[in-house]
């Protein structure tokens, strides 16, 4: 936990130093505004928004379940590691999305989001498999987390194909986040019925 939050600090850093320098400026006398400087780098400014939005997100969802969890194990701790360093990739591909083809930008985007939520996906499952999950926690918080741990990264793989199409097919796919979420729910729900008579 402690290295996550380290990890979720150096992330702030990182887009901090994303912010354009007066060195950047094209003022060659004189003061430099800081309103023309951030007007003329105003893709820095939202590229800085969203990886900010995605790095809070990601560390609320990961306190909040990390909050569930008794205690942890080497192979829950590596994938919660991995799904880190994923969000990393995630920001460089913010980062340099106004610099590359439109298709690559929206690729990667969907490739590291499905990235980051595959490794919490099966480490929920795996805390799920060997007790790592604190007493006291009911089957139904059990069963949302588990489907939010999982609508996500199929979400996200739902959409690989529709970056080839254009943006706006692509932005659209993203609302398959609604019927995966049902789907999960039901399948767990069906599952959560089905256990007590399989005893």
């Amino acid at each position: 936990e402690t290295l996550s939050v380290c990890v979720y600090a150096f992330s702030v850093i990182v887009i901090v130093q994303w912010l354009p320098l007066t060195s950047e400026s094209s003022v060659t006398v004189g003061k430099v505004l800081l309103f023309d400087l951030f007007a003329v780098y105003s893709g820095n400014l939202v590229s800085i928004v969203i990886a900010l939005a995605f790095i809070i997100i990601y560390w609320l969802r990961s306190n909040s379940r990390t909050a569930l969890l008794e205690l942890t194990e080497t192979v829950h701790t590596s994938l919660s590691i991995a799904s880190v360093f994923f969000l990393l990739f995630l920001l460089y591909i913010v980062r340099v999305g106004a610099e590359v083809a439109g298709v690559s930008s929206r690729a990667g985007e969907s490739v590291a989001v499905a990235l980051i939520g595959l490794p919490l996906a099966i480490g929920w499952w795996h805390a799920e498999r060997k007790g790592l999950i604190r007493e006291g926690v009911s089957d139904e918080e059990k069963m949302g987390e588990f489907v939010e741990a999982f609508t996500e990264p199929v979400t996200a793989l739902i959409t690989l194909p529709f970056a080839y199409l254009g943006e706006l097919y692509w932005n659209l796919a993203w609302l398959a986040y609604f019927p995966v979420t049902l789907i999960l729910k039901r399948r767990s729900s069906r599952g959560s019925a089905d256990a007590p008579s399989q005893k």
